[in-house]
C-alpha cells in the first residue's frame, strides 16, 4: 500500500470503499484487543505505588479505550458491510488519530500537574494535623 493515499481526500472520503481490505482482521483484532485493554486498565491502575493521586488523572483512560475500541469495531463493521458513508475509510482512522491525542493529552497533563497535586495533597495533610479535633464521647 502506498502511505501517500492517506493524505489524499479522495481516497479517505471515498463512500463506497469497499468491503474486501487486506488490514481487516488486524483492524478487528486492534479495536478488539483496545476493548480487552480497557477492562484490564483499571486493575493495572490500582496497583500503582500512588494510584489515589493518580486517579484524577488517568482515571478516564479505561472508559476512553472502551470507547474508541468500541467505535473502531463498529466502523470496521460498516466497512466490511460496505455501508455508505459510514464505511469511509477517514473514519478508522480517525478514531486512533483522536485516542492518541488523548493520551498525549493526559500524559501532558500528568507530567505538569501531577507535582502540584502532590505538593497540595501533603500541605493540606500538615495543615490538618493542627486543625481542631471532634470531641469524643
Amino acid at each position: 500500500m502506498d502511505l501517500m493515499k492517506l493524505f489524499s481526500p479522495a481516497y479517505l472520503f471515498d463512500a463506497f470503499p469497499g468491503s474486501e481490505f487486506a488490514f481487516r482482521w488486524p483492524a478487528y483484532g486492534f479495536f478488539l484487543l483496545m476493548l480487552i485493554l480497557g477492562y484490564w486498565a483499571p486493575k493495572q491502575l490500582k496497583k500503582r505505588p500512588q494510584a489515589k493521586l493518580e486517579h484524577a488523572f488517568f482515571g478516564g483512560i479505561p472508559a476512553r479505550l472502551m470507547e474508541f475500541g468500541l467505535l473502531g469495531l463498529v466502523f470496521t463493521f460498516f466497512r466490511d458491510q460496505n455501508v455508505p458513508y459510514l464505511g469511509m475509510r477517514v473514519w478508522m482512522i480517525a478514531v486512533v488519530f483522536f485516542f492518541l491525542v488523548y493520551l498525549v493529552y493526559v500524559w501532558r497533563n500528568y507530567q505538569k500537574n501531577f507535582a502540584l497535586h502532590l505538593a497540595s495533597k501533603t500541605m493540606k495533610k500538615q495543615e490538618d494535623k493542627y486543625l481542631p479535633k471532634k470531641k469524643r464521647k
